[in-house]
């Protein structure tokens, strides 16, 4: 289902729809990266590889035939667990994609456009963000990535992420 977009990006498709906040899609993607549906802005949290349906009908030896002529159906599909983050003007998004709506990765040039898009340096899904991921790592990631595009920001961005890791180590008895 991969395949390059208009703008480089790695095309992929909305298979499932969890809530407002959240779906999944089948995308070549790594956890944290930034992708686009329509004018929804998300985030990948986990990936995770999906079996086609009728694979669980099958005895085992009529999988491996099949993974011998055809492993690229029986590998089944790599799916992206979504997280909106806002629309592509930075407001609160109130809507989820519809199933089968294309999703792209989004580029460097778009991303950093994006936190500049009132002519001033904005980030206000973090907070949203930091609700529904429980998971540092993601939002640690995206903001290591909103770094190195935004070099003028970075020093701000530090402090940010310095807070979020102190309010994690708080919650956490060692």
């Amino acid at each position: 289902m991969d395949e390059q977009g208009e703008k480089g990006g790695i095309k992929g498709r909305v298979v499932r729809v969890l809530s407002h906040a959240e779906f999944e899609a089948e995308l070549d993607a790594e956890a944290g990266d930034v992708v686009r549906a329509g004018d929804i802005i998300a985030v990948v949290t986990s990936i995770h590889q999906e079996e086609p349906d009728y694979v669980k009908y099958l005895s085992d030896l009529e999988k491996e035939e099949i993974k011998k002529f055809l492993p690229d159906v029986a590998e089944g599909k790599k799916i992206a667990k979504c997280v909106v983050l806002c629309r592509a003007d930075l407001s609160e998004a109130r809507k989820s994609p519809k199933i089968g709506e294309n999703v792209e990765k989004v580029d460097d040039i778009f991303l950093r456009e994006l936190h500049f898009s009132s002519g001033e340096f904005r980030i206000p899904y973090l907070i949203p963000l930091l609700q529904k991921c429980k998971d540092v790592s993601i939002a640690r990631s995206l903001l290591y990535r909103l770094m190195e595009l935004i070099p003028e920001e970075k020093e701000l961005l530090k402090i940010i992420l310095a807070e979020i890791e102190y309010s994690m180590m708080r919650g956490v008895e060692l």
